[in-house]
């Protein structure tokens, strides 16, 4: 995979350098928790680093769900922390974080302690259920590309990039109508279409994408879950609805 375009684009989403990050090779999933009862006071873009080296850009949602890409191009490693953040116990965490390492099989499930300035930071550790396993603690900014207004006529267009599930990954073109319908294909020659709405009144698009037959590494499955523009460059992150694969795509016009 193409890690240094990926990482300028990651970086790009939040208007940061290349650099920063937050969740790592360790993450994973066990039963969803209620959402956030504390009004959403975590959404937000976020970008920034964790001890592990990793580049990381991500947002959570009004109902705490969360999308955090990570990117060590290192160890040339690419994979998403999905879960759902909830105050209904006390301080904000997750219990249901799962990683998903593309193109290396690889599905952990893990919980997440937030340390939460609102708007400003969101910072925490990651410590995997697996026992013997090592927690990766991150730190992360706030971006305000977050509360620019959507428009989907204003992310038309087309662009390339990576994508890929941890069963593998690929070059991909994909496009994007001021209707929100999306459409694109991967050099393997796997085609996908889907679409795109703005998530109430911030900067960011509930997506859909549902996958051609082979090649395409889950043929006939619809996947649901974010799509995020700003700069000319492009992030989706959805996963599988039992979660046991994700979808991540990035890439620029």
């Amino acid at each position: 995979m193409k890690m240094k375009l990926l990482g300028c684009a990651l970086a790009a989403l939040t208007l940061s350098a290349c650099g920063g990050g937050g969740g790592s090779d360790n993450s994973g999933g066990s039963n969803f928790v209620q959402p956030d009862t504390s009004g959403g006071v975590a959404q937000g873009f976020y970008s920034g680093t964790d001890n592990a080296g990793d580049t990381v850009t991500g947002v959570v949602l009004d109902t705490g769900v969360y999308y955090f890409v990570y990117v060590n191009q290192t160890s040339n490693t690419l994979g998403l922390v999905q879960g759902t953040a909830s105050r209904a116990n006390g301080p904000l965490a997750s219990a249901d974080a799962r990683n998903y390492v593309i193109g290396q099989n690889s599905v952990t499930p893990a919980n997440i302690a937030f340390s939460l300035a609102a708007q400003s930071s969101l910072n925490g550790t990651i410590t995997p259920v697996a026992s013997g396993s090592t927690p990766v603690s991150f730190t992360t900014q706030y971006s305000t590309v977050y509360d620019q207004t959507p428009s989907l006529a204003a992310i038309a267009g087309t662009y390339t990039g990576v994508a890929g599930s941890i069963k593998g990954g690929e070059s991909v073109s994909v496009t994007i109508t001021a209707a929100g319908a999306v459409s694109g294909h991967g050099t393997s020659g796997c085609t996908f279409t889907g679409t795109a709405a703005p998530h109430g009144s911030k900067n960011v698009y509930d997506a859909t994408v549902t996958f051609g037959a082979a090649p395409c590494l889950s043929p006939n499955r619809t996947l649901t879950g974010v799509l995020v523009v700003n700069d000319n460059s492009i992030l989706a992150a959805a996963p599988l609805a039992d979660r046991s694969d994700a979808f991540v795509l990035a890439g620029s016009k």
